[in-house]
């Protein structure tokens, strides 16, 4: 659409193509036409800067603590990576993954987060043992001096969690690959299981009883063979 203006009316005169009639419109009707436009301009602006003002500032999701139950050793998916691990199958794992999670890495916390998510009793069968094996390390194979049937690998913003029903032997050999960041610490931990009553050993007087009331015993099937 062409505009021209006309000196002598003092109009625009709107042409929409070349060969249809031309249309004439005032300078009123002209500045109107040019506002409402250059308005509309603005608002599609507006718009389109809150929607993306919007989609900027919506914050990503919380890290939180999701459990793999059997985690198959040749490799388990920690946020968009697969770890891998041995020698053995755990009965399960916790992952936290995007952040540390809540608290600190002392041994005791770590103890109380174990507990926590595997909902182990503060004390009794099934508790954490106070003591634990721990220490800092910058590679994926490292090897625990005790037992141990749980297991906390800490590394670049990001905690696992391991439990084995059948606990791993002193002096294993743990390997663990594919963490999303480079590991940091462990802590290995062992639960207190119930101990089977030993029986109880007979006292001396205990056999002299018993070896008297053989010999009466014998002494009484002789009499009976005399008669």
């Amino acid at each position: 659409m062409t505009y021209l203006f006309d000196t002598s009316s003092k109009q625009f005169n709107c042409l929409w193509d070349q060969t249809a009639n031309p249309t004439t419109t005032t300078v009123k009707e002209y500045i109107m036409t040019k506002f409402t436009r250059i308005a509309l301009g603005l608002s599609l602006m507006v718009s389109s800067s809150m929607m993306l003002s919007t989609a900027q500032a919506t914050p990503a999701p919380s890290p939180s603590w999701i459990q793999t139950l059997g985690p198959a050793t040749t490799g388990f998916s920690v946020g968009s990576s697969t770890v891998t691990y041995g020698p053995t199958m755990a009965q399960s794992v916790f992952s936290y993954d995007g952040a540390n999670p809540p608290g600190n890495q002392s041994p005791a916390a770590i103890r109380t987060m174990v507990s926590t998510q595997f909902g182990l009793p503060s004390t009794g069968v099934g508790s954490l043992l106070a003591s634990s094996a721990f220490g800092d390390i910058s590679t994926g194979t490292f090897t625990i001096a005790s037992s141990y049937d749980y297991l906390a690998i800490h590394y670049g913003k990001g905690e696992l969690l391991f439990h084995w029903t059948d606990p791993i032997a002193a002096n294993t050999s743990f390997t663990i690959e594919g963490l999303p960041r480079g590991i940091s610490n462990y802590r290995a931990f062992s639960s207190t299981v119930e101990l089977l009553p030993i029986p109880a050993v007979p006292e001396p007087e205990t056999y002299g009883m018993l070896l008297a009331g053989l010999g009466l015993l014998g002494v009484v099937a002789r009499r009976r063979k005399s008669a």
